[in-house]
Parts: structure tokens; C-alpha cells; sequence
């Protein structure tokens, strides 16, 4: 349990069929040495929020176009009994309305089956839990990411702060390649506050050109000559902290919005725009567009309250949740041997791009900045990055940059496709402003194939403080 003063929610837990847990960094030392030596952003990510950890098995099956799950093992009577008794205990110290839309869905049993139209089926799995966000406090629901059941896909959710306990769900979607009977253990998805009050704004590099000098400046001969013989850690340096670490407003790297170590990032650093960490009103955020294929800047729509499972409407009026969906902008195919990795992009849309953001640079800054900073330029343009061999990832740079408020960080959530993950990161976008999709391919000796257009990451500001906030533990009234 965190110190009641880092808790932004509470959790009350009604059956003992699920715990939240706090990962490592490295997963346990599953990641490799390189990696847990310098790529903080994705050490933050496999730290991110809370992980829905089962503490007892879940069987899933799938028959006739449903799905059905129930507890496996000996504990299996155990936990259906304490099903029965909670149901009348919540609703008698009311932490559900009797025969409300919860209490009704609940009383099926731990998980039922819902559908949309024609749609897959989808199975609401209820993990014992109760929640209750603070004021200003959103709970958003989502999948395991960087260490999850790849057989299985989890549906994001918004738990919104309207005062009452929600029952935590956990609606999953079965992959096609699963088996008629899943066995479901241990991490199933991840829970974490978000502060409801985002908004981003698109604008053009020309308005944005400290942005473009940041990047030219982290980027610098310096740092490829020091990467060639050995991992940088530049960007450690950068931000000030450790992995793993929630940085304060106050923070080394919080408040220099446009430091970025060998220089700074020129004017319109401090951004006044920007209502950050301290302030009252929103946070706002720009993309800053540089290139073709620009980000789709979208808000929450729907969240999910005490009056039931089924998401409504959000009408917060002027609170909103803004994020961005980052899409592919040059369709590829790559292809893992288990020591190699080798990407083939359609050449013709990688040279249309890469001429489309030179040509953007050279606007704003004139040739002699892009002669100064050829490989600056060269490392955004060129999109994909291998990692060393034996490594089954790879990065795709997006041509636009995100520039957060001082004390806030960008989740960059992954989007799954056939064959391949894009893994879960953190980066904290008020003083390194690029967003990369890391992609992890599971397929061995075929190609996975990403067309233009597909959805390759989710990025959703974050305040630092809600990083590593901590819960309270809430008790029935009788206990």
C-alpha cells in the first residue's frame, strides 16, 4: 500500500480474486541487459499503473459464438461461495443499488458475455474488485502491454469520478489462434489514474521551431559518435531521473522545458500556453506536425460509472481527455530469422515522406541548420531503426513531436497487430518531445505486414504524480 498522501483512489476487495501489483522495471531481469542499462522510457512503461493480477486461476471457454469463464482448481468452490455471500453484503452497506444495473449483471455469476450488433462476443470478467477515483481523478482500464497473454486483447476503459464505488471489470476479447479452453493467470491487465483535463492543439513546426531545434540538439554529432561503440544514456541525463522514478514538478528536467542538456532548446521554451503541474485550468499539449501522416488528436467519449457496466456518454462539459492516435505513414513488411531483423518498406512512400519533412526543416531553418544537423535530420527522416542482432524489435518514428506541460509525461500505449506487439513506454514529452512506436515481433521466418494507415500507438498525457500514485484500502462497515 502507498502512504495514504501518494493514493488517488480507492479499492475495496470483495472476494481476494484479484490484487493490484506494482511491476519492476525490467520485468524481473526479462528484459535484456542493454536495455535495462539505458531505455528508460520503456522501463517506466513496464512499471505503468497497476497490473490486475489473479491470485487464483480463470478458465475461459469458448462455445457456440459465447464465451464463458469460471474459477479452475481447487479453489474453485471457494471463490464462487464468496461470490454469493458479497453480492447481498454490497448492496446491504450500499455499495450497489439493489437490483441496479451492476447488481443484475453481477448476479450472473463472476463473467458474462456481451456483444455489439454482429460484432465479436466479448467477456466481462469481474475481478472482485470495487474502485473509487478522488476527485479529478479518472481510472483508465487497459491491456498488460509489455508483459501480457497474447492471446487475449483487453478493451480500454474510463472509471469517471462520480463519487461512488464502480465493480472493476475486465472486458476481453479471444484471439482466433486461442484454443477452445484458455486458461487465464497471473497479470490480465492494468488499471491507472489519469487527470481528466487535456487538451491538444496541432500546429505547424514553423509555430513550434524550439521543437525542432531540441531535436537537432539531442541529436548531435556527439551522440552518434558516442552510440556507435556504446549506449549513450543521453536521455537519463536529460530528464534527471531514474528508471522507474516519477519525477516531481520540481525535479531536475521538470522545469527546464527547453533544456535539453548540449544547449537549450531556443525560445518559447517556457511556453506559457502551457498550463502545467500547480496551475489551475487544463494542460495543454501540442503536436507539433512536421511531416506527413499527422497524429489524430481524439477525446474519451464514453466512461463507465455506478449506474452500470454499458459506458455512457461523457458530459463533463468543459473537462475533457484528450489523446493521440498515431498512425503508419509508410506501409512495410519485416521479417525476424531469430537473428536478424530486416524491414522493407515501400521505398517510393518512405522517399515521398522523408523529402516532405526535409523539405519542412529547410523552412523553418534554411539549408545551413540542415548541413549542421544532417544526422539529426537523417534519423527522423529515414522512420526505421533496427535494434543490435538477436533483438526481434525495431523503431518507427513518427514525423510529429508532442510537447507536453512542465511536470507532465506522454504514455505511448501500443496497438497489437497480427504477428507483432508495439510495446508500452513512458516519455516525458516536456523536454524530449518524440514519440517512437517499438515494435516487438513475435512471428518467426514470416513476414508481419503494417499498411498505411494502421494504428500504431495511443499517447496520452500524463501528470508525473500520478506515475506512481499509490491507493487506499477501503472495508465493509462491518469488518
Amino acid at each position: 500500500m502507498a502512504a495514504a498522501g501518494d493514493a488517488c483512489f480507492e479499492v475495496l476487495d470483495a472476494l481476494g480474486l484479484c490484487r493490484l501489483t506494482r511491476r519492476s522495471g525490467d520485468l524481473d531481469g526479462a528484459v535484456p541487459l542493454r536495455v535495462a542499462k539505458a531505455c528508460v522510457p520503456l522501463l517506466e512503461g513496464n512499471t505503468f499503473g497497476h497490473q490486475i493480477t489473479l491470485a487464483w486461476p480463470i478458465e475461459v471457454q469458448r462455445r457456440l459464438g459465447s464465451l464463458r469463464a469460471e474459477p479452475a482448481g481447487e479453489h474453485r468452490e471457494a471463490l464462487l461461495r464468496a461470490h454469493r455471500a458479497a453480492l447481498p453484503r454490497l448492496v446491504s452497506q450500499g455499495f450497489l443499488a439493489p437490483d441496479g444495473a451492476w447488481h443484475r449483471a453481477l448476479r450472473g455469476g463472476l463473467a458474462w458475455t456481451c456483444r455489439t450488433g454482429l460484432g465479436r462476443p466479448r467477456l466481462r470478467l469481474w475481478t472482485g474488485l470495487l474502485v473509487r477515483p478522488d476527485p479529478g481523478i479518472w481510472l483508465r482500464v487497459a491491456g498488460a502491454a509489455n508483459r501480457r497473454n497474447v492471446l487475449i486483447e483487453v478493451s480500454e476503459v474510463y472509471l469517471a469520478d462520480d463519487g461512488a464505488f464502480v465493480p472493476l471489470v475486465v472486458e476481453l476479447r479471444v484471439g482466433d489462434e486461442a484454443p477452445g479452453s484458455l486458461r487465464l493467470e497471473g497479470e490480465i491487465a492494468c488499471l491507472a489514474p489519469v487527470r481528466p483535463d487535456v487538451r491538444i492543439e496541432a500546429c505547424a513546426l514553423a509555430d513550434a521551431p524550439e521543437v525542432g531545434r531540441a531535436h537537432a540538439a539531442f541529436y548531435d554529432a556527439r551522440y552518434f559518435a558516442a552510440k556507435k561503440g556504446e549506449v549513450t544514456r543521453k536521455y537519463r541525463r536529460l530528464v534527471g531521473g531514474k528508471a522507474g522514478e516519477a519525477k516531481g514538478s520540481a525535479g531536475e528536467g521538470s522545469a527546464r522545458a527547453g533544456d535539453v542538456g548540449e544547449g537549450r532548446a531556443g525560445e518559447g521554451s517556457a511556453d506559457e500556453e502551457n498550463t502545467g503541474e500547480g496551475n489551475a485550468g487544463p494542460a495543454r499539449v501540442r503536436l507539433v506536425v512536421a511531416g506527413p501522416a499527422a497524429p489524430e488528436i481524439t477525446e474519451v467519449t464514453e466512461v463507465t460509472t455506478a449506474a452500470g457496466p454499458d459506458p455512457v456518454p461523457w458530459r463533463g462539459g468543459a473537462r475533457r481527455l484528450a489523446s493521440l492516435v498515431v498512425r503508419n505513414a509508410v506501409p512495410f513488411r519485416a521479417t525476424f530469422d531469430g537473428h536478424t531483423l530486416a524491414v522493407a518498406p515501400e521505398a517510393q512512400r518512405l522517399a515521398e515522406g522523408a523529402a516532405a519533412v526535409e523539405r519542412t526543416f529547410a523552412r523553418v531553418f534554411g539549408e545551413d541548420f540542415i548541413a549542421a544537423n544532417r544526422g539529426a535530420l537523417w534519423y527522423l527522416t529515414k522512420y526505421f531503426t533496427p535494434h543490435p542482432p538477436g533483438e526481434p524489435h525495431f523503431f518507427v518514428k513518427p514525423w510529429a513531436f508532442t510537447r507536453t506541460p512542465p511536470g507532465w509525461s506522454s504514455l505511448l500505449d501500443g496497438v497489437h497487430g497480427d504477428g507483432y506487439d508495439v510495446m508500452r513506454g513512458v516519455v516525458a514529452t516536456d523536454v524530449f518531445f518524440a514519440t517512437p512506436a517499438v515494435f516487438h515481433v513475435r512471428r518467426i521466418g514470416a513476414p508481419i505486414e503494417v499498411p498505411e494507415g494502421a494504428p500504431l500507438l495511443r499517447v496520452l498525457p500524463v501528470p508525473r504524480d500520478l506515475l506512481r500514485a499509490g491507493f487506499r484500502e477501503a472495508r465493509f462497515l462491518d469488518a
